[in-house]
């Protein structure tokens, strides 16, 4: 696979919302992301961290 292919890969598991299956992906790809790593990274980190504060944005007004 080439790094555009496991970026997509990672994609895809973040819009599932299954962060640690992205970032397990991702260390196992590492290698092969090559200078891609960082950007995936920060997606993953990224994403988390919105659903995170979307999560107590939510249970601010009950919803």
């Amino acid at each position: 696979m080439n790094p555009t292919e496991l970026l997509n890969q990672i994609k895809e598991l973040i819009e599932k919302k299954d962060f640690s299956a992205a970032q397990d992906f991702l260390n196992d790809h590492k290698d092969e992301l090559g200078s891609y790593f960082d950007q995936a990274q920060k997606l993953i980190e990224g994403a988390n961290g919105l659903d995170g504060v979307l999560d107590k944005v939510k249970g601010l007004f009950g919803k």
